[in-house]
């Protein structure tokens, strides 16, 4: 739709002054940094940033620290990036327009970015064992870093065209490219699709959702709702709806696409992980599902499901032409075939 495009080539609406740390309202034709991180509380909101008299008190205090050193990252750049966004604190969520633009805009804010620094908190860096993913957290207890399982970090990891990591520490680990076979292996993301040699567009909609199975969101609905940009649809944002954000996004594709995988989905092995959420996982009851998926833990087997051109047979009994729409899914050395 018309509109939806006009939304998602503007710019963010909020930026701060990676100078000021002061939050400056539609800046034109900005060049600025964005952040991806894992939201560890309290996190800065935006009505607090707004606030001339909060950042002077606050500006040296823990809460603060990212913000100011992720300014400092994009002011030491050659040449220095005025401008940084951050989910957190540049959105004016109590504005339900705002908050709905901002969701379906996300993606594209992130491919526009000069540079997304990747934040994980929870990581320290050991060059000599190029150990990106495992989590120093004790609440974690050896597990890798949340921001592997955060829902909203799969868009931000694929957008971006300049992409930097760092550990908790602000030490530069990599960039997404030369990272590209760490990130594979814990994400399943295809390597050409994180070095750039192959556009992820061109995967299956199955293919995407598996993407996102196991990974969780705070609130349920971001699990649809993360898969915005990345699936190239608008819809509107509905908090309270719980689960059935996952459904209306199913229909939503079922309106917009051709692409039959969306159907190509088998009853998760460990339930629904993605809503865990809830502070428990639900697990799957075939008797409440019918033509569409529960979660995106129901696609976690179809991370290489590509479609096949179609192709048009005849039926001789009636000889009417039909088309046949192929998905070739290929795990190790078994190839699976499914026709509709």
């Amino acid at each position: 739709r018309v509109y939806d495009k006009q939304l998602r080539e503007m710019p963010p609406k909020w930026l701060i002054n990676t100078r000021t740390y002061a939050l400056e309202r539609e800046v034109h034709n900005p060049e600025y940094a964005i952040l991806s991180h894992r939201w560890i509380e309290p996190e800065v909101k935006f009505h607090q940033l707004e606030s001339t008299e909060w950042r002077t008190i606050n500006l040296k205090k823990q809460p603060m620290k990212k913000i100011r050193d992720a300014c400092n990252k994009a002011r030491q750049r050659r040449p220095p990036i005025e401008w940084l966004w951050v989910d957190t604190c540049c959105i004016n969520k109590t504005d339900s327009v705002e908050l709905a633009s901002s969701l379906n805009s996300m993606y594209e804010w992130y491919f526009r970015a000069t540079v997304c620094y990747g934040y994980l908190y929870d990581v320290k860096w050991v060059a000599s064992s190029r150990q990106i993913s495992k989590s120093t957290d004790p609440k974690r207890k050896g597990q890798e870093s949340a921001w592997f399982e955060r829902g909203w970090t799969l868009q931000e990891l694929l957008a971006p065209r300049s992409m930097e990591f760092y550990d908790g520490d602000w030490n530069f680990m990599g960039t997404k490219k030369n990272l590209a076979d760490l990130l594979h292996e814990r994400t399943g993301l295809a390597e050409a699709y994180l070095t750039g040699a192959s556009n992820f567009k061109a995967a299956s909609v199955a293919t995407k959702l598996s993407w996102m199975a196991g990974r969780t969101t705070t609130a349920v609905e971001d699990i649809a709702y993360s898969m915005l940009g990345l699936l190239n649809i608008s819809m509107d944002i509905r908090y309270g709806e719980g689960v059935k954000a996952f459904m209306r996004l199913q229909t939503t594709l079922m309106e917009s696409s051709t692409d039959e995988s969306l159907f190509a989905w088998t009853t998760p092995t460990n339930g629904l992980a993605c809503y865990r959420g809830l502070g428990h996982i639900p697990q799957f009851n075939p008797t409440r599902w019918g033509l569409l998926a529960p979660s995106p833990d129901c696609f976690s087997k179809n991370d290489y499901l590509v479609v096949v051109p179609d192709r048009r047979v005849s039926d001789d009994a009636t000889g009417d032409t039909l088309r046949v729409a192929t998905y070739s899914h290929k795990r190790g050395n078994i190839p699976f075939r499914m026709g509709t």
